[in-house]
This record gives structure tokens, C-alpha cells and sequence, in this order.
């Protein structure tokens, strides 16, 4: 199985990149306060949830995504909290990029998820 050991390899490199390194240095911060990780980890599983059921970029998202994010405002304006979530989106942006990539080299038909 080359195209495993070729994995590993690329995701050791993902692992150096500063969006990586960022996102796990955010996510310790995180991590070392459990009630601030209960209290992120409920946001973030309320607000994939949302983008789920009403589709990404649709009103009905966007209205209860306001809503959300009143309710955790309290905790998703704490700036250690913040940075995490950008630093996570970044990562997220990077990982995206790489599968659509590799979806689009072999020619891999994710048309359906639009």
C-alpha cells in the first residue's frame, strides 16, 4: 500500500504548517479549561447542526446562526476562544482545499454535494 506511506508522509507536512501549528496550539488553551471546552464543544456541535438542516448560506442558516451566536456570545467573545475558532477554520480551509484537489485530479464526481 504505497499511497498509504505517501499519506503519511504528506500529512506530516500538513503538520508543519502554520494553520496546523496554530490550530493546536488554540486547541491546548482550549483544552486545559474543561468547562470551556464543554461550553465550546456544545457551540460548535449546535452550529454544525444549523449548517446542516438549513444548508450553508441560506437565510434560515444565517437567522439561526445570529441567534447562536447571541446566546454564546458571552463565550465565543473570550479571545482565546475566538482565535481557536478562526484557527480552526483555517485548518478547515486547508483541508478543504486539499480534497477538492484530489477530487478534482482523479477526476472524482462530488458535483451532488453543491
Amino acid at each position: 500500500m504505497d499511497y498509504i506511506k505517501e499519506t503519511k508522509i504528506f500529512v506530516e507536512k500538513i503538520k508543519h504548517l502554520k494553520e496546523y501549528t496554530d490550530y493546536q496550539n488554540c486547541k491546548n488553551v482550549i483544552e486545559s479549561n474543561p468547562q470551556l471546552l464543554e461550553k465550546v464543544s456544545e457551540y460548535k456541535k449546535k452550529s454544525f447542526n444549523i449548517h446542516i438542516e438549513y444548508g450553508d448560506g441560506s437565510f434560515e442558516c444565517y437567522e439561526n446562526m445570529l441567534k447562536l451566536n447571541k446566546e454564546y456570545n458571552e463565550i465565543i467573545e473570550q479571545p482565546e476562544v475566538n482565535k481557536f475558532l478562526e484557527a480552526e477554520n483555517k485548518l478547515a480551509k486547508v483541508i478543504e482545499e486539499v480534497y477538492n484537489l484530489i477530487a478534482k485530479e482523479i477526476n472524482f464526481n462530488i458535483s451532488f454535494i453543491e
